[in-house]
């Protein structure tokens, strides 16, 4: 059967938030509960010598619950920004030990062999929880909330579980973001994709903290529509921030940040790109959200430009190896930001949440089918006067004729960056010479970054009040002078290029 679901995390004890925050508010807002079970429930997830299940991005278990045993298997499904839509398949058992031969054969993947990866089982991690089941009615609709709190664990390792699933049981599934934001509005809690299977994995083999970096461009075909090209950046906006605030949870990796940094800007430009053809009230209410929360995250550009001067493989890790007091400054100002800003408590904040399920909640129910027209058109009868409106907004900022420096620079960076965002949504439409326009304009934009860091090193020689300085100050002048040269000529070839739609 399917399953729609909804999944957070929270950072402590989550039914006992549930119960203090949450619960004694069901009935201001209309929501009965039929039922509530405790369970303890003991998990063992089980694979093949080669991983085939992980590899599938499946999910197999046997579940013991009371002496009473269950298999189970989850295929991949799809997640899009936190609300998942994926099969489960479900056979009891009379002892712990798994059979896959249980299942419907039709439940498997092409030229699955049960019988091989049968005898192949065995036991990869566990998870160990205690759970509370409340089944309530709310609009009319029936919803499973699951709270568990437990753990995680290998032979060698363990992590916590708290988290809370909405599952649909039946009717609308705007009874899911209901509730949601209910729960949202009253607990510290993040939207997840990760699985438990997932979480037992990554405890299994390591964390791999790695940015997974965003495509070239958004993919879309001629005659994909303009709603459709919206909901598609959504998604890949949502799901590039839940996956790196994810990593950053995990492994703490400063560079996380600033892809999700990355992910609020390019939701926000996909709505306000979106917004003048979708135009209804629940898109207007997240596009004034989105702008209010990204100033949240301004401090980021300060921290990447100090991540960058002090890192080993930049260009100015060997010149500031020799000022070691600098070096100390830059560090502290590092620590110090980070601790200003506590990002984990950022991606627990209620806006943060209430933002993911706002975007993940018009997609699913598309408001402005009621109110607009045009959404149904193509989207690239729209792509030609949208990237020319952009490209009219850049030469006017900065025209061939005048000379530009680095203040000009800062002050058209937001502009840039919208405008590149803009050719990343819409550029899959124009195949031809899309890549070597756009080259010289992302060269800048990394100019940019470096032109940010060395600013930020020019006021942190003064600033830092260390003693014998000159020999640093005039390097950075000499850099700053010779990074605007390059800057000014690739802005010259940018602006000379014939524009590819």
């Amino acid at each position: 059967m399917s399953e729609i679901e909804l999944k957070f995390v929270t950072g402590a004890n989550a039914q006992r938030q549930f119960s203090e925050r949450v619960l004694p508010l069901f009935d201001k807002h209309q929501v009965t509960v039929i039922s509530h079970k405790e369970m303890r429930l003991e998990n063992d997830y089980y694979d093949t010598e080669k991983f085939d299940f992980q590899q599938k991005k499946m999910g197999f278990r046997v579940r013991g619950n009371n002496g009473r045993y269950e298999q189970t298997l989850k295929t991949n499904g799809v997640v899009s920004g936190g609300l998942h839509t994926r099969s489960e398949y479900n056979v009891d058992l009379q002892s712990p030990k798994p059979d896959l031969s249980l299942f419907d054969a039709s439940v498997w993947p092409q030229n699955w062999d049960v019988a091989s990866k049968n005898a192949s089982l065995s036991r990869q991690f566990s998870t160990h929880f205690t759970r509370h089941a409340y089944e309530v009615e709310v609009d009319g609709s029936r919803v499973e909330i699951v709270l568990d709190c437990g753990e995680a664990l290998t032979d060698k390792n363990s992590s916590p579980i708290n988290e809370i699933e909405l599952e649909l049981l039946d009717g609308d599934v705007d009874s899911l973001f209901t509730l949601a934001l209910l729960i949202n509005s009253n607990m510290e809690v993040r939207l997840s994709d990760v699985s438990k299977a997932a979480q037992g994995y990554q405890l299994l083999h390591g964390f791999n903290a790695k940015i997974r970096p965003l495509p070239d461009f958004l993919s879309l075909e001629d005659a994909t529509s303009t709603e459709d090209a919206f909901c598609l950046a959504v998604q890949i906006a949502l799901a590039h921030w839940q996956h790196h605030e994810h990593v950053f949870c995990e492994s703490g990796s400063i560079k996380m940040l600033a892809e999700v940094a990355k992910s609020i800007h390019l939701l926000l430009q996909s709505v306000s790109l979106y917004l003048p053809i979708l135009q209804c009230p629940e898109l207007l209410a997240l596009h004034k959200k989105l702008i209010a929360y990204a100033q949240q995250w301004s401090w980021q550009d300060d921290l990447q430009s100090l991540r960058y001067l002090l890192s080993k493989k930049s260009l100015f890790s060997k010149t500031l190896s020799k000022h070691p007091a600098i070096v100390s400054y830059l560090q502290g100002r590092k620590t110090g930001l980070m601790h200003a800003h506590e990002p984990k408590q950022l991606f627990f904040d209620n806006d943060a949440t209430d933002i993911k399920i706002e975007a993940i909640r018009l997609v699913q129910q598309k408001p402005w089918q009621g109110r607009s027209t045009g959404y149904d058109h193509r989207v690239l009868d729209h792509a030609k006067g949208w990237l020319s409106q952009g490209w009219q907004t850049v030469q006017q900022s900065m025209p061939l004729n005048k000379t530009m420096g680095p203040a000009n620079y800062s002050a058209v960076e937001v502009m840039l960056r919208q405008t590149l965002w803009s050719g990343f949504l819409l550029g899959d439409l124009f195949v031809e010479e899309r890549g070597n326009f756009r080259a010289p304009w992302l060269d800048l934009l990394t100019g940019i970054d470096e032109l940010n860091a060395l600013l930020m090193l020019h006021k942190s020689i003064d600033d830092a009040e260390v003693e014998s300085q000159d020999e640093l100050r005039k390097w950075t002048a000499q850099k700053l002078t010779t990074l605007i040269i390059i800057m000014e000529r690739t802005r010259k070839v940018a602006m000379q290029r014939d524009v590819y739609w």
